[in-house]
């Protein structure tokens, strides 16, 4: 509560307005800025966390420097890695929420949705093209691609579908340069493509698509992400 205060004062928030969606680790409300745009406030739990979990991915970042082993810091840590994963994801075209701001274990970013209602997840959504859906979320991971980023745990879970596919929950997400990030990104295909074939699409072959997106990155000759 103290966090949320401190962004209401130092930032473009505005108002609280309600819960979005109550997870295990986090809590994401509804907000208003100072001029009523609609913005999503996600609450990290301090206590609730898998703070084992959380600890091995900020590990295995190498842009993270001095790391401390408290919880506290681990998902203060959490929120900021997010924050910047965010950043960089939306700057290269990806389809995902802006970041607007944070407070330790609050981040303030863009509402997927409208009027305060929430795009519903992929996995909840019922009739949309799946085809055009598949090819919008292959797209996005060439956008991350050129980004040097992977998202590290995609499926229909964590994809909101307004107008278009969302890509959300970035706090994970590791520079590709990373050597365990491959298997994410195998990981991340292969889920994204069992999904999509359950709805009927007739998916690109998953070593097509990593190899793919590799070249991306690695053409782009760039230490990004």
């Amino acid at each position: 509560m103290l966090n949320i205060y401190k962004l209401l004062n130092k930032t473009e928030l505005d108002t609280v307005e309600s819960i979005v969606k109550e997870g295990k680790e986090s809590v994401v409300l509804a907000g208003l800025t100072k001029e009523g745009r609609w913005v999503a406030v996600k609450v990290y739990r301090t206590l609730a966390c898998d703070y084992k979990s959380m600890w091995k991915y900020l590990v295995l970042d190498p842009r993270l420097k001095g790391l401390k082993k408290s919880r506290w810091a681990v998902v203060a840590l959490w929120a900021r890695k997010e924050f910047k994963n965010l950043g960089i994801a939306s700057s290269y075209g990806v389809s995902c929420p802006k970041p607007v701001a944070f407070q330790e274990n609050v981040l303030v970013m863009g509402f997927i949705g409208k009027d305060g209602l929430p795009a519903p997840r992929l996995v909840d959504v019922e009739d949309i093209d799946w085809e055009k859906a598949y090819k919008k979320v292959v797209k996005n991971l060439e956008g991350l691609a050129k980004a040097g980023l992977v998202h590290g745990d995609l499926s229909g879970y964590n994809i909101l579908f307004y107008k278009k596919p969302w890509l959300i929950d970035f706090s994970q997400s590791l520079p590709l340069r990373v050597p365990y990030a491959r298997e994410l990104l195998k990981r991340d295909i292969a889920n994204i493509n069992k999904f999509f074939s359950a709805k009927g699409v007739a998916t690109l072959e998953e070593e097509k698509i990593y190899n793919k997106l590799v070249q991306i990155f690695e053409k782009r000759g760039r230490r990004i992400g």
